[in-house]
């Protein structure tokens, strides 16, 4: 028996059972794009409510591919295979059927084609924004910073201000703005989405990311910390944003605030298994070390947390975070391990094994190197991938890490 057919408040038609299944949908979207703590309960309570319900179903296995584990993505494949057998028994409309063939594209890791689906349903359903926040999120870990932006400009136009997820999608195109080097009109956005709504942390980043870029240091460490008191219902991307806080401190010298950032925000709260919050720690410590700063124990609480995604195979930015905390930590069997996984996943065929091949295993070797003191051999490797280094995704700003890796092993050979 087919479901019925429901409308949203953003004049998107649902499968389900109630209208209020599809009205409590539409809070579980708003609060993903906000990154909210209570994304999880609420899902939760509305799979316990409509255990079928196709796009719900759809979202649990976005979210457990975006923890970016082996473990979740083996529970995304299932809950991908479920959400078939529903769609078989029962049918779903077009706009769903898209959504449910992005998430068994991104489980074979087909990234690319899972960015197809999304862009498809845009064209058709420009309000649909679980699809545009999906395809911002794929686009930004294949370092496509002019399809981040495009993306968003391409619905721009059919949104209002009178529409609640307005302020996002005003944020998400301030991002793409910032990572294709257009500074001025990103804040400007930026700062618009974040007046609607102080505790929208992505557009809040977006602006720290402008701040980042120009060099405007004091600007930067104002703005982080005149909004840091509206972050109380968001989850761990908010530590995201000390880190930037706490590079605006470190490019001004004060490594004892930096310090002082990463054991009370930074790296607080490694053992969640928040996948950025391990590329937040790993990076700022290496990072602080570069800067000449003894970081004591900081690395060993590190280990565990990365020992645990040695054999993961799903973004290579990620895994690359891993990687620097096992070498700085002198975990040589365990980063030997995870060296040698990368070499396995770069023989692969799906999207992440061409990055894997073409740069995250000359950026591992070109880190091994550095942290063994080979700085002339460590620049080689770095250069030979350097052209290519967006494919890796991240930001500008996160990307920097190795670009310094490269500065610093110039710098130590007398350059």
């Amino acid at each position: 028996m087919s479901f019925p057919q429901f409308t949203s408040a953003e004049n998107l038609t649902f499968s389900a059972n109630l209208q209020e299944d599809v009205d409590r949908f539409s809070e579980l979207t708003t609060a993903f794009l906000g990154f909210r703590k209570d994304i999880g309960s609420l899902l939760k309570q509305l799979l316990q409510d409509a255990p079928e319900m196709p796009m719900a179903l759809c979202v649990k296995g976005y979210i457990a591919k975006m923890i970016v584990s082996a473990s979740h993505s083996a529970r995304a494949i299932g809950i991908s295979q479920k959400l078939e057998a529903v769609i078989t028994i029962h049918g779903v409309n077009d706009r769903e059927r898209l959504h449910a063939k992005a998430l068994d594209e991104w489980c074979k890791g087909e990234l690319v084609r899972a960015t197809e689906c999304w862009e498809k349903i845009l064209v058709d359903y420009p309000l649909d924004s679980l699809a545009l926040r999906l395809a911002h999120y794929l686009h930004f870990y294949s370092g496509n910073a002019g399809n981040m932006r495009d993306s968003v400009a391409r619905v721009l136009s059919s949104w209002s201000e009178s529409q609640p997820n307005y302020g996002f999608v005003v944020g998400m195109y301030a991002f793409g703005l910032e990572e294709s080097g257009e500074y001025d009109t990103a804040e400007i956005y930026g700062r618009k989405a974040v007046e609607r709504n102080p505790a929208d942390t992505w557009s809040v980043h977006a602006v720290a990311h402008v701040m980042e870029m120009t060099g405007r240091r004091a600007e930067g460490i104002s703005w982080v910390n005149s909004l840091s008191d509206n972050w109380l219902s968001v989850n761990n991307f908010r530590y995201h944003l000390y880190w930037h806080l706490a590079l605006f401190y470190l490019e001004n010298g004060d490594t004892e605030t930096v310090l002082q950032l990463y054991d009370t925000q930074v790296g607080s709260d490694i053992t969640a298994d928040f996948n950025l919050d391990m590329c937040n720690a790993a990076s700022l410590l290496w990072r602080l070390e570069m800067y000449g700063v003894n970081v004591g124990e900081r690395w060993q609480g590190l280990i565990e947390t990365a020992e645990n995604h040695i054999t993961d195979h799903e973004l290579v930015f990620v895994s690359l975070h891993y990687y620097l905390a096992l070498l700085a930590a002198n975990e040589n069997r365990s980063s030997d391990r995870l060296y040698n996984s990368l070499k396995s996943w770069a023989a692969g065929t799906d999207t992440q094994s061409y990055v894997c091949m073409e740069v995250g295993m000359g950026l591992a070797k070109g880190i091994q190197l550095a942290r063994s003191k080979k700085f002339a051999a460590a620049i080689e490797a770095i250069n030979k991938c350097k052209k290519d280094m967006a494919l890796i995704g991240g930001s500008h700003a996160q990307r920097n890490l190795f670009e310094l890796v490269l500065a610093d092993s110039g710098k130590k050979l007398g350059y």
